[in-house]
């Protein structure tokens, strides 16, 4: 097998670091009721921000957000007909001019207004809102200086005009209050010439000039765009035309295709910014995302069967990967019959497997490993056919931590496999469920040191570290959200969820509780006389060692005991914390994130949320409905969304060994998968299940890789944070490796090629294959034509049986790792 150049593993590296995984929204609604008094005159900075209308006579306000609804014109107006909530289909006739919904309104004349002057005219307005804040335009300021416009106001005015809102809103716009020519100067160099900072000399003749009065701040404006638009065709600075142009061009798809305003000025002037952000002048694709995603993507029949590629993509977000067998059932059936039957499975307990082990053991339990507990993991996690329990069982084994990484957990790995079992359990329950059995195991106990948390008395005090982390990391996080995860804000600043207090408060709830056992002792309290189950019994608690003072936290106050009561304690908090509006879109989004998208927008995480509130039945925290929610979303299963950049999330290294072990329906010689740790970022992949560095998993929700083209485009991917040349190399080096070789100890897991060898003859049917299991057909035609003149490079001899049946074998080899090690294949879309 030919060795993987080094040039070509810093191709892999680099369009890694800058693949764009998308996020942004609003959560406001403007009222319409009739008899108010009438407002005040608009402020210029109103104008240039309009808000939605309030006049109901020309306005219909919607109870949800644009996405819920289908638009569809008609003869005399259009109808809006409710896909997700009780508005119904409402008829729109040709009085109304805004269609008013949670997120943005709809401007319906803007289309007429703007066509009614020169093309090259409203490209110049639209260029002052980037030339002056680097946003796109919303679509009632965009409509009012348009008319201000036709009205005789020069194109020079209107940036004067521009500059003294920016001034007046120094907070939103990135200018300052005191701002001088020079901070002027600099703005349009960087917004327009992407020049940031301005050369020396151009800086020096602009500012002098507009501080002798030569030109105005309009003049300088209108100068930097023709320059720019000078750029066009030339082989440097080409690029400067192209990025104007396309930023001009989502413009007018937000504001005067869909005649889009976010119904806050400041939603108009931070999510325009946003948007503008992420425009290169190569790809535009992820501001249209996002802009799809504010419209809705079409709503696709999941009782209908998929297509192949449909049905191995799906497969690929709820399971530990496609192979043959299950995209041929799936083309059969249906996504939503699918789940359904994959809820109906039983659990394999991974503990059962443990005891098992166990008992070939001359020392018992005492012999069990960690390896033990990975051989189950692979077990289960390839050849089970539970397989979504397996792939969400795995996320929420990277959202509640417990790691064998730590010294107070890795002496009991039967004890891991039963909080593993735990988090399976509870999988397809109810989440207020899993928040207790989570806090009660003992190995989350031990990990986040709650087990043998005592009282206060004297200077001690109890341990905050559950408290902290049940609050930040595993129910509402460190700030208030809206429902569809945007942060509730005041002054400018994101809420806080909790302060210190709440912690010392909540703290005061887990005291008291221990390993399980026969009785309360304080010998037990405190780890002896040990129960042989323990490992993985439900802690329990000891009344002597619980705080009987009132707790106060997060605004509720639990009375003083007496006598002390741990477990009305634990009901009231973990039920405050189940009640948190934030529960819904907190973990919502990281499910999503572990399942589809690094980048959900806040339109998929609003109704995430909201199965989450509301299973359709009245309950809360349905897990069912939630993973139903996320799977069968249309922004997970609309094939429209593979054409933006903003899609998809980056393999994981554990999801990238097991695609290949589903994909190949690979055996195990020993019938156990004799797997260990694979840490090591040369050797290994950089990822363990269950050996996570920290509490924070392997890598955290929010994670920007710095100085990147993501980071540039205001987008989030997490899998980075253990992403870099070493891992890069590290992996390829072990596919290389694993690939004709196999894995585990003595290369007890090796995969069946038998079928594609038999392609070998034929490389386009053989990645044809490829193509479809490991890449849903998302293969660029380029990346095929790269892997196919690898693949005749090697030539199968016609003289010699071994020596062809070798290079049939070097061909499926070769093909398999070429389409392994692209980043079309690591992007899972």
């Amino acid at each position: 097998m030919p060795l993987f150049r080094l040039n070509t593993v810093k191709h892999c590296l680099l369009v890694l670091s800058v693949f764009a995984l998308s996020s942004c929204g609003g959560d406001q609604k403007a009222s319409t009721s009739s008899g108010e008094v009438k407002p005040a005159p608009p402020t210029v900075l109103e104008r240039l921000f309009a808000p939605a209308p309030v006049v109901t006579s020309t306005t219909i306000s919607f109870g949800g957000n644009r996405s819920n609804y289908a638009i569809t014109q008609t003869s005399t107006g259009y109808s809006v007909k409710d896909n997700i909530g009780t508005d119904g289909t409402t008829d729109v006739n040709s009085s109304i001019q805004q269609l008013i919904f949670k997120d943005v309104s709809i401007n319906l004349q803007i289309a007429s207004l703007a066509s009614s002057i020169a093309a090259t005219d409203l490209n110049s307005i639209i260029e002052l809102y980037i030339s002056y804040f680097n946003r796109i335009p919303d679509a009632n300021g965009l409509a009012y200086w348009v008319t201000q416009f036709k009205n005789g106001m020069s194109i020079e005015k209107i940036g004067d005009s521009f500059y003294i809102a920016a001034i007046q809103d120094a907070a939103l716009t990135g200018y300052a209050p005191d701002a001088n020519n020079v901070d002027f100067v600099t703005n349009v160099y960087r917004n327009v010439l992407s020049r940031s900072p301005p050369d020396k000399a151009g800086l020096d003749y602009w500012t002098s000039s507009l501080a002798n009065g030569t030109v105005t701040r309009g003049i300088v404006v209108r100068s930097m765009l023709i320059a720019a638009h000078g750029y066009a065709g030339d082989a440097v600075n080409g690029w400067v035309s192209t990025l104007l142009d396309n930023k001009i061009s989502v413009a007018k798809n937000f504001a005067i295709q869909q005649g889009f305003t976010y119904i806050s000025k400041a939603d108009s002037i931070t999510k325009g910014m946003a948007l503008a952000s992420t425009i290169t002048p190569t790809d535009s694709s992820i501001a249209n995302g996002m802009i799809q995603a504010l419209v809705g993507f079409q709503s696709t029949n999941t009782a209908n069967a998929p297509t192949p590629a449909q049905a191995s993509r799906f497969l690929a977000q709820a399971s530990f990967g496609a192979n043959n067998s299950d995209i041929n059932n799936l083309t059969n059936s249906s996504y939503s019959a699918w789940i359904d039957k994959q809820l109906a499975m039983p659990q394999k307990l991974h503990r059962s497997y443990m005891d098992a082990q166990a008992a070939g053991f001359i020392n018992g339990l005492s012999d069990l490993s960690q390896n033990n507990f990975f051989e189950s993991f692979w077990q289960q996690a390839i050849k089970g056919d539970d397989q979504l329990r397996q792939r969400v069982t795995f996320a929420l084994s990277q959202i509640f931590v417990v790691s064998f990484q730590d010294s107070n957990v890795s002496n009991y790995p039967r004890g891991v496999a039963g909080y593993y079992d735990t988090l399976g359990a509870n999988a397809f329950g109810n989440f207020r469920n899993l928040l207790e059995s989570v806090s009660l195991h003992p190995m989350m106990g031990n990990y986040l040191t709650s087990l043998r948390n005592q009282k206060e008395s004297g200077t001690q005090v109890p341990d905050e570290n559950y408290a902290r982390e049940v609050m930040q990391l595993f129910t509402i996080g460190l700030y208030q959200l809206n429902q569809d995860g945007t942060y509730v804000m005041n002054g400018g600043k994101p809420v806080e969820t909790y302060s210190s207090t709440d912690i010392q408060g909540l703290a005061k709830v887990f005291t008291g509780w221990s390993w399980a056992g026969p009785d309360k002792s304080d010998n037990r309290f405190f780890g002896g006389n040990a129960d042989a189950n323990r490992d993985w019994l439900p802690m329990q608690s000891y009344p002597k060692y619980h705080s009987v003072s009132a707790k106060t936290f997060l605004g509720v106050t639990i009375p003083a005991q007496s006598p002390a009561n741990p477990e009305a304690s634990l009901k009231t908090a973990l039920d405050t914390l189940f009640n948190h509006p934030n529960v819904g879109p907190f973990i919502g989004k990281q499910l999503i994130q572990r399942l589809v998208t690094s980048n959900p927008s806040p339109q998929y995480i609003s109704r995430v949320a909201a199965a989450f509130n509301n299973n359709g039945s009245g309950t809360r925290g349905d897990m069912r409905a939630v993973i139903k929610a996320i799977l069968l979303d249309n922004e997970a299963r609309n094939d429209t969304t593979l054409a933006f950049a903003n899609t998809g999330k980056l393999r994981e290294p554990v999801l990238r060994l097991a695609n290949w072990m589903r994909a190949f329906n690979v055996s195990s010689t020993s019938g156990r998968f004799l797997m260990t740790s694979m840490d090591d970022p040369l050797s290994g992949l950089s990822e363990t299940p269950m050996r996570s560095p920290t509490v924070f998993n392997f890598y955290r929700p929010g994670y920007v890789p710095p100085n990147s083209g993501i980071a540039s485009a205001g987008l989030v991917s997490p899998e980075m944070q253990i992403t870099g040349e070493t891992s890069v190399v590290g992996y390829l080096n072990f596919m290389r490796d694993v690939i004709p070789n196999g894995t585990g100890s003595s290369r007890d897991v090796k995969a069946d090629y038998s079928s594609l060898i038999n392609l070998a003859a034929t490389p386009d049917q053989l990645l044809d294959q490829l193509n479809l299991t490991l890449m849903s057909n998302q293969m660029s035609s380029n990346l095929r034509s790269q892997i196919l003149t690898a693949v005749n490079s090697v030539t199968i001899p016609t003289n010699n049986t071994a020596n062809a049946d070798a290079a049939k074998k070097n061909r499926v080899y070769l093909s398999i790792f070429l389409t392994m090690a692209s980043p079309e294949y690591l992007v899972q879309k």
